[in-house]
């Protein structure tokens, strides 16, 4: 029974770490975390190229990027990077439809969006929050890529907006708001009322985006982030390699699962072996 008691105690511990420590195997020094958006709502499908100034041999692409996608996060060294979009399938030496800079800092995590029309179609480099919100709250922020809705309010019914007039093609500052599950509503004039059904939990960064979809404003919650310890998560039926979600398992969960299955698997061992010692003995 002492054995026994020992194994229980033991996984217990373990799988506290398991609980405490998510974020342990994304905190690696020198790292930033970039996600990529197309918002731009009449300009064609895009090949997204991300290259490194300081090492060509991190570069990337993101192949057949198509409006509203917003991929998953990468984790990349922080330095200075060109991120440049082309049309689907052009050259890779061709001339790039439109390019931007970005310095990545280490710790910090940016969302680079393709945003407005073709005609005045931009890059956006978004500052992702990566700070724990106050206690009892979480982070908010809009992202409006729907150019059907022009000014929109986003907030709960029959309270005060989050945020108000937010234009097409402009992102608001977050905003620390209560957690819980709400009923969002996006008004926007002479449209019908949006609700988005979301959860807000404790210590976590959001996004609202907004997007049009065969002809319907749409809104959809991104995750920027659980804190500052844990890399940020987001992302539309989007993800790197065509823009295809596919799932992420954490390294800390691998390892906090190896701690449970070594610890028990040890104190297993060790129980039948002293039930074996005093089997003998009898």
């Amino acid at each position: 029974m002492l054995a026994l008691r020992r194994l229980a105690a033991a996984v217990a511990v373990a799988a506290a770490v398991l609980l405490v420590v998510p974020g342990l195997a994304f905190a690696q020094p020198g790292e930033a975390y970039l996600r990529l958006a197309h918002l731009s709502p009449d300009t064609p499908q895009v090949d997204v190229y991300v290259a490194s100034v300081a090492d060509p041999a991190r570069s990337f692409v993101v192949p057949g990027v198509g409006y509203g996608a917003v991929s998953p996060y990468r984790s990349l060294p922080a330095g200075p990077y060109v991120v440049s979009m082309r049309g689907a399938g052009a050259p890779a030496d061709s001339p790039a439809v439109i390019s931007t800079s970005i310095d990545a800092r280490p710790g910090s995590a940016y969302t680079v969006a393709g945003t407005g029309l073709s005609a005045q179609l931009g890059l956006s480099v978004l500052d992702d929050k990566l700070q724990t919100p106050a206690a009892g709250k979480a982070s908010v922020r809009v992202i409006n890529g729907a150019v059907s809705a022009p000014a929109v309010d986003v907030g709960p019914a029959n309270a005060p907006a989050w945020a108000g007039s937010v234009e097409f093609g402009t992102d608001t500052s977050y905003v620390d708001v209560p957690l819980g599950t709400w009923n969002l509503r996006v008004s926007a004039p002479g449209r019908p009322t949006v609700t988005l059904p979301c959860e807000l939990d404790a210590n976590n960064v959001y996004s609202v985006l907004l997007v049009d979809r065969n002809g319907t404003l749409e809104a959809e919650l991104l995750t920027d982030s659980a804190g500052s310890a844990v890399v940020p998560a987001g992302g539309i039926d989007a993800g790197y390699g065509g823009m295809a979600t596919s799932p992420r398992v954490r390294p800390a969960l691998l390892v906090a699962g190896a701690m449970i299955a070594s610890v028990t698997a040890g104190m297993l061992l060790s129980w039948r072996s002293g039930r074996g010692e005093h089997a003998g003995d009898r």
